[in-house]
C-alpha cells in the first residue's frame, strides 16, 4: 500500500523594498564648492558677535507689543537677541567654552552714553585710576566707569550635540564670582593621555549653564547656574570640536571686541526688583 505523502504548503516569500534615497541635485555639489563666495570682503566688524543674556521682568523680550516681544518668553529665560534662540532658563542650554577675556569696560553714564562702551580696556590697571562712587560704580576723573567684564565665548550645542550657533556671555558684577568659578572648573578638569594626565582645552569640554532666582540687599534677580556636563573625546562629537576649535582659532586671531555688541541696559545695577546686576 503507498502511502500518499502530505503537501506542506509554502507561504510566498515577501518582497523586502529597499528605499534609495534621491541623490541630491548636482546644484547643490555647485553651492558646496562655491562656499563663502560673495562673503570675501566682510570682516569682523562687518558682522555681530550676539551676546547670550539672561532676561529680567523689564527686557523688551517681554514687553508686549514691543518688536522684540516673545509670547513664550519669561524672566530668567536665555535669550540669543542676534538670531531670536529663546531656551528655557530651567532646562538650560548646552555650551562648549571657546575662549576667554577679561576686560574692564568703560561706560559713559545713562543719557550721556551712545549705548556702547566708551573704550574696552585689557589692562586690569585701570582700575588703580578709578575711585568707588556713591552708585558704588568705579569711576575715572573723566566721570566713566569702569565695569570689570568675563568675557566667555561660547560655541552653544543643540540637543544631539551638534554645533549651532556662536555667543558671547558676558558676566559682570554679582555675576562675575560666577565667571571666576567657571573658570577654575575649566583648569582643574583633566583628562588622561599617553604621557599622563593632562587638562584638556576648554573647546574639549562641554557646560550646562541654567538660572536661578538671586536676591540680595532688597533686590532680587536671576543668575547664571554652571555645571560641568562631559569631555567631548568621543569621535561622535567630532563635528561639534571641529566647530569649538575653529571659533578658538578666529576669535583668538581676529578682533573678535569689533564684533560685539555691548547693551548698556545688561550694565545697570540693581537699583529694584526689576532692575539687572550684570
Amino acid at each position: 500500500m503507498v502511502q500518499a505523502q502530505a503537501r506542506v504548503a509554502t507561504a510566498p516569500k515577501a518582497e523586502v523594498t529597499i528605499k534609495k534615497e534621491a541623490p541630491l541635485p548636482a546644484q547643490f555639489d555647485l553651492l558646496e564648492e562655491a562656499s563663502g563666495q560673495g562673503m570675501e570682503f566682510v570682516t569682523a566688524r562687518d558682522t555681530k558677535l550676539p551676546i547670550l543674556k539672561v532676561l529680567y521682568p523689564s527686557s523688551p523680550v517681554l514687553e508686549e507689543g514691543h518688536g522684540k516681544f516673545i509670547a513664550e518668553a519669561k524672566a530668567g529665560d536665555i535669550y540669543n537677541e542676534i538670531t531670536g534662540s529663546l531656551y528655557k532658563g530651567k532646562e538650560g542650554v548646552i555650551v562648549i567654552p571657546c575662549l576667554y577675556i577679561n576686560t574692564f569696560n568703560e561706560w559713559k553714564d545713562r543719557g550721556d552714553s551712545p549705548g556702547r562702551p566708551v573704550k574696552i580696556h585689557t589692562d586690569p590697571s585701570i582700575l588703580a585710576q578709578t575711585t568707588r562712587g556713591d552708585d558704588s560704580k568705579d569711576r575715572l576723573p573723566s566721570g566713566n566707569y569702569i565695569e570689570d567684564t568675563g568675557n566667555h565665548f561660547v560655541y552653544i550645542l543643540d540637543k544631539d550635540y551638534n554645533p549651532k550657533e556662536t555667543a558671547l556671555i558676558a558676566m559682570k558684577s554679582t555675576q562675575k564670582k560666577k565667571s571666576k568659578t567657571w573658570n577654575s572648573m575649566m583648569q582643574s578638569r583633566r583628562l588622561q593621555g599617553k604621557k599622563g594626565y593632562f587638562m584638556p582645552p576648554s573647546w574639549a569640554t562641554s557646560y550646562k549653564l541654567t538660572t536661578t532666582k538671586e536676591s540680595g540687599n532688597n533686590n532680587s534677580w536671576f543668575g547664571w547656574v554652571v555645571e560641568f556636563d562631559q569631555y567631548l573625546n568621543d569621535p561622535k562629537f567630532a563635528a561639534a570640536l571641529d566647530a569649538a576649535r575653529g571659533f578658538y582659532e578666529s576669535a583668538r586671531k581676529s578682533d573678535i571686541f569689533g564684533k560685539i555688541h555691548f547693551n548698556q541696559e545688561e550694565t545697570v545695577e540693581a537699583t529694584s526688583s526689576e532692575s539687572v546686576p550684570f
